[in-house]
């Protein structure tokens, strides 16, 4: 791809406040990278778009007149972006001013990486903290297909990175696109759609890194009002991620992951509810919902799932050694 730009930063924003202009700010303070900001904006109703206007214009901006959610939005500055790679970046993650330079430099290094990501600290209360975020780690899936985040203190190939601020190859995104006909899944909304992207990613055999050496701070489930805990996230979200996951195993588990993790899935979907019982019988509805949302989309995704297998390029064993 000829490009001017190496980089195209995506910064979706919604009702960001103090904080995305501060993301914004340190986007375009990144050192000895050529980058592009593209500023899409989710229909917000607070002033925060206004006040990141008021910093500098972005190269690129995309004002909804809605919040069409974090893939739909993702997406639509995809369609925009220039650089022949991209960072979807979220409205509550800081990068340090090296974090472009460090993750490009190492996804230059092999052609067959398709995405970079860095380690997470905590951003709390406006502070950058040396805390460690649960999701800074090397990326592999349990077989129960939820994310387990592995420490490493050097490069470490996984089965994904974190969504927060991941450097995508834009050939890597469009070879999604032609076998999928999408970047993101839109269907998934919030939660979920960054494991479904990397599910897609590792069945066409690119690869992804971690790399610990890049630096940045995310404050977390910004959506969500800022809930870490999935307990404590609104019930609108549970019931997304319930469904969510529950498509994951449709559309991106092949028949032959299936009859390796199936036990594994059947017990966990049994003991569920049971510990939502005892521990969060709010979470019961939510649950309960999301479930049934999944049965009604599992032709669809059933149907995708079987032209999806056609396309794979590696085998369920390569697919099997990342399940930890």
């Amino acid at each position: 791809m000829n490009s001017e730009f190496r980089v195209s930063i995506v910064l979706l924003n919604w009702n960001g406040g103090e904080r995305v202009v501060e993301s914004y700010k340190a986007a375009r303070a990144q050192e000895n990278a050529s980058i592009e900001i593209v500023l899409v904006d989710n229909g917000s109703q607070d002033d925060s778009l206004e006040r990141c206007l008021a910093v500098a214009e972005p190269d690129r901006l995309i004002r909804l007149s809605e919040n069409i959610g974090f893939a739909a939005g993702m997406n639509a500055g995809i369609a925009e972006a220039t650089g022949a790679w991209v960072m979807p970046l979220g409205n509550d993650v800081y990068l340090s001013p090296d974090y472009v330079a460090t993750v490009f430099a190492r996804g230059e290094s092999d052609p067959e990486i398709g995405v970079v990501g860095g380690k997470e600290y905590a951003w709390v209360d406006g502070e950058r903290t040396d805390i460690v975020r649960p999701s800074a780690g090397a990326l592999f899936v349990s077989p129960e297909l939820r994310g387990r985040w592995v420490p490493a203190n050097d490069d470490t190939y996984a089965f994904g990175v974190s969504g927060s601020m991941p450097l995508m190859r834009k050939a890597m995104l469009d070879d999604l696109k032609d076998v999928h006909g999408y970047w993101y899944d839109e269907r998934f909304g919030t939660g979920y759609e960054d494991l479904d992207l990397w599910f897609r990613m590792q069945h066409r055999g690119w690869k992804a890194l971690y790399c610990p050496s890049a630096t940045a701070w995310h404050v977390g489930s910004a959506s969500a009002g800022g809930a870490s805990g999935f307990l404590d996230k609104p019930p609108d979200y549970q019931r997304r991620l319930f469904r969510n996951r529950h498509l994951i195993w449709m559309k991106n588990v092949s028949p032959g992951m299936r009859r390796k993790l199936a036990w594994r899935w059947t017990l966990f979907e049994m003991l569920l509810p049971v510990y939502l019982a005892l521990r969060a019988p709010s979470a019961l509805g939510p649950w309960w919902h999301g479930l049934q949302d999944a049965r009604r989309l599992a032709p669809e995704f059933r149907r995708e799932a079987e032209r999806a297998n056609q396309s794979a390029l590696v085998p369920d064993s390569t697919m099997l050694s990342f399940v930890r």
